[in-house]
């Protein structure tokens, strides 16, 4: 999937405006797909350039600069239409740059690692309040398969976070135990060194 295609595809719901499309895909599009945000406005300008959307003025009444509103175009929806037939390309994969990190973990960075899963469990959590949020909100784009996905990202969501939570637990474990091993190791230490120190006669 590329970031054009899914353009167009919200763009076929209803026009809109640069900053409630990058909201959509920020918000929506990004549970489930990566998305470049940075690459939204240039993309958009391409699009427009190719045919592919077009925008008109909109007049703010708060004082705020007018906006472009942006449309799909015939030929837009002959690509959308093109692009829908198509097979999907690549593997189903989950990636994660916190996964990458835990593989070459060491002992060393367990502090580090739990710090870790606490920032990806609250943000695994406000990404499921959300999800769960546009469930019962009337403004949300709903289809067959947008409701299918939403559900599919909360079911996902729920399995990332209780994920999380069993491996910080784990870790934490871990931690606390290689913690007290050292404790012990250090008392041994400390005992092996009074007890080999010379003897003082008064």
């Amino acid at each position: 999937m590329s970031l054009r295609h899914a353009i167009l595809g919200i763009l076929e719901y209803q026009p809109m405006h640069g900053y409630s499309l990058k909201r959509v895909l920020a918000e929506g599009i990004s549970t489930f797909w990566p998305v470049n945000l940075p690459a939204i406005y240039p993309s958009l300008r391409k699009l427009e350039q190719e045919g592919l959307v077009a925008h008109r003025m909109e007049t703010t009444r708060d004082g705020r600069p007018d906006r472009k509103v942006f449309t799909i175009t015939p030929t837009g929806r002959a690509e959308l239409e093109r692009w829908r037939r198509l097979p999907p390309d690549g593997p189903m994969t989950v990636r994660s740059p916190l996964y990458l990190k835990l593989l070459f973990a060491k002992p060393d960075d367990y502090r580090d690692v739990l710090d870790w899963l606490d920032k990806a469990i609250d943000e695994g959590r406000t990404l499921l309040s959300q999800l769960r949020a546009d469930q019962t909100n009337p403004n949300a784009f709903s289809s067959f398969f947008v409701r299918y996905m939403r559900e599919s990202g909360i079911s996902h969501s729920e399995i990332q976070i209780e994920l999380m939570q069993d491996l910080r637990a784990r870790v934490a474990a871990h931690a606390a135990e290689r913690d007290a091993q050292q404790g012990r190791a250090d008392l041994h230490a400390e005992v092996s060194g009074s007890e080999n120190e010379p003897t003082r006669h008064q």
